[in-house]
């Protein structure tokens, strides 16, 4: 849980930062101190990148906080599709989940139970699952079940 508060805090001081980036170069532009043409967009550049930032990463990771806070998880049981060069993230089943790179994670192709955060996915843990075979299971159950008198 440590990593996702450390995370969240990166992205809340990166949010900070372009927004101070759009407060300083604004004023630059209108008091006309701007001494170059280019740097003249520097805050239209900053507002779009803070706002595809605030929608894709930051935002979510906020209202993951309340779930965070009062345990509220969900839970998702699938096979890993691919995990990331960074071991940052995986694939299941076509959605991509965050974790932490430090731990131990399963292997590509190998089935697991994650309890993941709604708006984020953001993982808080993954266990392996064995896999069934359900006919042999139905098979098995069948056969005990009934009972042919000689």
């Amino acid at each position: 849980m440590r990593y996702y508060i450390a995370n969240l805090a990166v992205h809340v001081v990166v949010m900070l930062a372009l927004i101070v980036i759009i407060i300083v170069f604004s004023d630059r532009n209108r008091k006309r101190k701007t001494k170059h043409a280019i740097t003249y967009f520097v805050p239209t550049v900053a507002a779009v990148i803070a706002a595809f930032y605030l929608f894709k990463i930051t935002g979510p990771r906020l209202l993951d906080l309340s779930d965070v806070a009062t345990q509220n998880y969900y839970s998702y049981t699938g096979q890993i599709e691919e995990i990331s060069p960074l071991n940052n993230s995986f694939l299941i089943d076509g959605d991509r989940y965050y974790i932490n790179p430090l731990r131990d994670l399963p292997e590509a192709g190998e089935k697991v139970r994650i309890r993941y955060t709604r708006y984020s996915n953001y993982v808080i843990s993954v266990e392996a699952v064995d896999e069934l075979d359900i006919n042999g299971v139905i098979n098995e159950q069948m056969e005990t079940a009934v009972d042919i008198p000689d």
